[in-house]
């Protein structure tokens, strides 16, 4: 069986410790803040929106450009475990990207090493499974070009 996910318990404790004031803080800035803290590489003038989910297994994989928009109850992972889970392969680990001035629709979900490019749309509950190129408008599931 393929091993499952492993992580120091200090990083994983100070990446959970900061994720629930992270949802629930009044402000966008505090919400930037706390998710600095866990580990994600947030750039200058990015809005986060409530009860947004950035990976809490490998935080530090994340990157947001500047003035970059994560609408609320978005989610952006850098891992994905299902093949380590059922027994089909390794977990995957990648480098995600939302690069500078990329918007977040409302319930988007960008999965482990997809890149948002600069100045890229995804529409409301789109999951976004490979990268979006700059200047482009996806939506859907999978997400697509419109």
């Amino acid at each position: 069986m393929a091993q499952k996910a492993r992580r120091k318990l200090r990083f994983r404790l100070r990446s959970t410790a900061f994720l629930i004031p992270a949802w629930f803080s009044p402000t966008s800035e505090l919400r930037v803040a706390f998710h600095r803290a866990r580990g994600v590489r947030i750039a200058e003038g990015v809005e986060i929106g409530y009860f947004v989910l950035i990976d809490n297994l490998s935080p530090n994989k994340v990157t947001i450009g500047s003035r970059a928009t994560i609408a609320a109850l978005s989610a952006i992972l850098a891992h994905d475990e299902s093949m380590a889970y059922t027994g089909r392969g390794p977990e995957v680990v990648g480098e995600t990207r939302i690069d500078e001035g990329g918007f977040l629709g409302v319930r988007c979900i960008v999965l482990a090493g997809v890149t948002v490019g600069a100045r890229a749309i995804v529409a409301a509950g789109s999951v976004v499974t490979r990268d979006v190129a700059a200047d482009t408008t996806v939506a859907g599931s999978p997400a697509r070009p419109i």
